[in-house]
């Protein structure tokens, strides 16, 4: 198996250990005793660690290669999930206390921030070295096609395997998870970056990434608020029990990975689109699912605002990934990833505590904001601001 499909595979199954929470959350923290704002915090300590961690991964990836810290990454998320799991399930029991099971999950959930970005810093970073500039956005879209499919297929298993037990899926996504570090030890060979051994420190400055960076946190906050949220929403608005709230997150999350991946893989890996065209189709129809929800009343409209979200999402993700890799420079793709990941952990920070909030003063109000936010974004990327514009070097055949 290439490099490269290696990437795809590993950057998948981490995704599918995200998803896999997501359907099971919202009835998982109610089953255990805790509320929203739990839920709220302890993705929000997640994000912050993330955040703070995501930087130095991509840095230590330009410094000392992208397998090790790869390798890093996949084994500490999987025993991150499978201490979340352990915790959850001794919730569930009622064999602790529940302000000490909040700090213990909430413990758990920041190891899964801390490594996490390891493996996505330096997956992109790899497949930045690994791609032409001119081929960048179609590499990025085989990282954005890993994060839908995995977003598809852990949904699905969410929704599917919540019937045996709300905790077996975390399990399997471990499984999966120590099997993608197997793979890349074995699969990927010790490539040396072209910064390898330099301590290179990224312009801000230079032209696309800070407007690029901008986007990818104000896109993030909107999409977390949803994924936070959507749980308490569809059961609270149909009157849903735990089983069939877990059955149609899932399915709705799933319909946003199927959507995304066939955006990415069929659309946007055949075509050189430049990042701010990806942009400029993508946030539009985002913003159209995130106003959709505002105005459900059945349940086969809650999944057709997911599809919108979907190919909103497929188009939009690889634009911000590609302006901000396109606008570094070629020994800074480490520092470049880890930027881009800590920008999406500074709105999967804010975002929990700020849409579980809204969610309590008014179910309709996290839509409301991310609608907002995705409309100014649609305004900005369609204005002439020069720092959007970054142009592929196009390599000459002889």
């Amino acid at each position: 198996m290439e490099p490269k499909r290696v990437i795809f595979l590993s950057l998948m199954i981490c995704y599918i250990g995200l998803g896999v929470i997501n359907p099971v959350l919202a009835p998982l923290i109610r089953e255990m005793g805790l509320d929203e704002m739990h839920a709220g915090w302890i993705i929000s300590a997640s994000a912050l660690i993330l955040l703070l961690g995501a930087p130095i991964w991509g840095k230590q990836s330009d410094r000392f290669g992208r397998k090790p810290i790869m390798i890093i990454g996949l084994v500490g998320f999987t025993f991150s999930l499978v201490l979340f799991a352990w915790l959850s399930w001794i919730g569930l029991q009622g064999r602790t206390e529940l302000t000490l099971l909040f700090i213990l999950l909430l413990f758990s959930r920041m190891l899964f921030g801390l490594f996490f970005p390891a493996m996505t810093s330096s997956g992109q970073a790899l497949m930045a070295d690994l791609t032409l500039l001119h081929e960048r956005s179609a590499g990025m879209a085989m990282i954005g096609a890993a994060s839908g499919i995995g977003f598809l297929i852990g949904p699905a298993m969410g929704a599917a395997l919540s019937g045996i037990h709300l905790l077996f899926l975390i399990v399997v996504a471990a499984v999966l998870s120590l099997f993608a570090a197997l793979l890349v030890y074995v699969r990927i060979p010790r490539f040396t970056p072209k910064s390898s051994g330099k301590t290179n420190k990224l312009n801000l400055r230079k032209p696309g990434i800070r407007p690029y960076l901008l986007i990818a946190l104000c896109m993030m906050s909107a999409i977390v608020m949803l994924q936070v949220t959507a749980g308490f929403y569809v059961q609270d608005k149909f009157g849903l029990n735990y089983a069939d709230t877990a059955l149609w997150v899932g399915i709705s999350l799933f319909c946003v990975g199927f959507m995304m991946a066939l955006v990415q893989m069929v659309v946007i890996r055949k075509r050189s689109f430049m990042p701010r065209t990806l942009l400029r189709i993508g946030l539009p129809i985002l913003g159209g699912g995130l106003l959709l929800l505002v105005f459900i009343n059945n349940l086969f409209s809650f999944v057709l605002a997911f599809l919108l979200l979907g190919v909103g999402g497929g188009f939009a993700m690889p634009g911000y990934i590609a302006g901000v890799s396109l606008a570094s420079g070629e020994e800074e793709q480490g520092a470049a990833a880890g930027l881009t990941t800590a920008a999406t952990g500074v709105g999967s920070f804010v975002a929990p505590i700020a849409g579980t909030a809204l969610y309590r003063i008014q179910p309709e109000a996290p839509y409301w904001v991310g609608f907002l936010v995705v409309a100014l974004l649609t305004i900005y990327v369609w204005s002439t601001h020069r720092g959007l514009v970054v142009e592929p070097i196009v390599v000459e055949n002889n």
